[in-house]
Protein backbone atom coordinates (compact mmCIF):
# COMPACT_ATOMS: atom_id res chain seq x y z
CA UNK A 1 0.00 0.00 0.00
CA UNK A 2 1.30 3.51 -0.90
CA UNK A 3 1.19 6.15 1.80
CA UNK A 4 2.43 8.88 -0.81
CA UNK A 5 2.94 9.84 -4.10
CA UNK A 6 6.07 9.83 -6.06
CA UNK A 7 6.76 11.92 -8.78
CA UNK A 8 9.14 11.52 -11.68
CA UNK A 9 11.67 14.74 -11.76
CA UNK A 10 12.25 16.16 -15.40
CA UNK A 11 15.03 18.86 -14.55
CA UNK A 12 16.16 21.20 -17.43
CA UNK A 13 19.45 20.53 -18.78
CA UNK A 14 20.78 23.61 -17.06
CA UNK A 15 19.34 22.47 -13.67
CA UNK A 16 21.08 18.88 -14.13
CA UNK A 17 24.34 20.99 -14.49
CA UNK A 18 24.03 22.45 -11.13
CA UNK A 19 22.69 19.44 -9.58
CA UNK A 20 25.92 17.69 -10.53
CA UNK A 21 28.05 20.91 -9.76
CA UNK A 22 26.23 20.70 -5.71
CA UNK A 23 26.87 16.78 -6.06
CA UNK A 24 30.25 17.41 -6.83
CA UNK A 25 31.12 20.09 -3.87
CA UNK A 26 29.34 18.12 -1.34
CA UNK A 27 31.22 14.97 -2.65
CA UNK A 28 34.66 16.54 -1.62
CA UNK A 29 33.30 18.18 1.14
CA UNK A 30 32.44 14.77 2.40
CA UNK A 31 36.02 13.16 1.26
CA UNK A 32 37.78 15.71 3.00
CA UNK A 33 36.08 15.84 6.02
CA UNK A 34 36.75 11.60 6.15
CA UNK A 35 40.36 12.52 5.70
Amino acid sequence: MRTAYQYKLRPTKHQVAELDRWLSMLCAQYNYLLG
